[in-house]
């Protein structure tokens, strides 16, 4: 990816991701031993992508012009190192079909960090200016678990009743 709101030599980001899925309630082992199994899928995820939710050329210096005289004064310091804010993300799950999938249950496995964090890095009053646009040399990191039950309950010509619940315990 690319994106002007970072300097000369920092424009450029690479970010890529991959995921795999196993259907095993197709494989033999599943349709023999398994049978009270409708539906079984293992699946897994890894990836990066880059944040610039940034104000558009934030490394240059911007000013504004005072009152009365013709000048200029500055209202944001320059800088040209700050660079792309990186998340990676890894998910582990499992999904399970009973009864022809009319009862549904998964469990997934989350884990997100995000890295070089774009933050208004605060400054001393006696610079004269709030904060600076820079990256935060810190990792942040979000893991859980997220459980879903749903179930087909009635299913008619005139009349259907589903239900979903949703669980999630995040640290």
């Amino acid at each position: 990816d690319g994106s002007s709101r970072f300097g000369p030599g920092r424009k450029f980001g690479n970010f890529g991701a991959v995921g795999a899925a196993w259907i095993f309630s197709k494989a033999d082992f599943a349709e023999q031993g398994l049978s009270f199994l409708s539906f079984g899928k293992l699946r897994g995820s890894y990836g990066t992508t880059g944040n610039d939710q940034i104000s558009d050329y934030g490394y240059y210096d911007t000013y504004q012009p005072t009152t009365g005289t013709n000048g200029l004064y500055p209202t944001k310091l320059a800088n040209p190192n700050f660079s792309w804010e990186v998340n990676k993300k890894l998910e582990l799950a499992g999904e399970f079909g009973f009864f022809k999938d009319r009862l549904m249950i998964s469990a997934s496995w989350y884990r997100n960090r995000s890295s070089n964090q774009l933050v208004g890095y605060s400054l001393p009053a006696l610079t004269g200016f709030n904060s600076i646009q820079a990256n935060l040399p810190a990792t942040v990191e979000n893991r859980g678990w997220e459980f879903q039950l749903m179930s087909s309950n009635v299913q008619g010509t005139d009349f259907n009743w589903t239900t979903n619940f949703t669980m999630t315990l995040p640290k």
